[in-house]
């Protein structure tokens, strides 16, 4: 959730600016001051330092994000040492049933995908990086129905219920049910909600004090993915996540 308190106003065009470089998968200077509404003198002074610092390149008269973001991230989602426990039973159970196992986090009332597990070199981790609204997402809906209604209500304020397929969930009231369904059978199910033709089954991590670490998933095309063969592959490997994990910190 957005933070109350004073917020840096160059600090933020700089953030917009490789926000935009990103959406336009690289752009001229004049590109980005008409995106964004600014002069193209302000624009090229944040594209100075941000080049400075290494977080953008120019390529002919484009500039393109730089590889230490690559290297910032790859930081971050090794951060905690939970999520290389996940990441070894995630791709255990990749193996195990041959689909696409994914773990996901909630960072700032979204679910994204730290790890992306699956049979096909050619997909390899293809998901990595990738966010998800939390409403129309396996990972998504099952983290959901773990936090507290106040923090699903700021997550919903801040996102709303954007309409990515005609089967998204489009009402607050039929969301909530989902998740009260979610909790009573103990996995969450994307019917294609996020991206057509793409079924997943998801279970939410938690850590030994009842936080959630993050979400499991499967996913796959809907005539292959049964919930009678994937439930209980992905019940027993979130089961034995949680147990590494509780014995890791001596709470087992």
């Amino acid at each position: 959730m957005p933070e109350d308190g004073r917020e840096l106003t160059t600090t933020a065009t700089s953030l917009r600016i490789l926000d935009t470089i990103n959406r336009l998968e690289g752009a001229r200077m004049s590109e980005l001051a008409r995106e964004l509404g600014l002069a193209n003198s302000t624009v090229h002074a944040h594209l100075t330092t941000l080049r400075n610092h290494e977080l953008v390149v120019k390529e002919g008269n484009e500039f393109y994000l730089g590889i230490k973001l690559f290297h910032l991230g790859e930081q971050a989602r090794h951060r905690k040492p939970e999520y290389e426990i996940v990441r070894r039973h995630a791709h255990e159970l990749s193996n195990q049933l041959n689909e696409e196992v994914a773990f996901a986090i909630p960072e700032h009332g979204r679910s994204v995908i730290i790890f992306d597990e699956n049979n096909d070199p050619a997909n390899d981790g293809f998901q990595v990086g990738r966010y998800f609204h939390m409403h129309n997402s396996a990972s998504g809906k099952a983290m959901l129905a773990e936090f507290t209604r106040e923090r699903v209500d700021e997550v919903l304020d801040r996102w709303g219920l954007p309409n990515e397929t005609e089967n998204t969930i489009q009402s607050i009231e039929k969301l909530y049910e989902e998740l009260e369904r979610t909790r009573e059978r103990g996995y969450s199910l994307n019917r294609q909600e996020a991206l057509e033709g793409l079924m997943a089954v998801g279970i939410a991590i938690t850590t030994p004090d009842g936080s959630v670490l993050g979400s499991l998933d499967v996913s796959g095309p809907p005539y292959r993915l049964s919930e009678e063969r994937i439930v209980p592959e992905l019940r027993e490997t979130v089961s034995d996540i949680e147990r590494e994990i509780a014995s890791r910190y001596g709470t087992e």
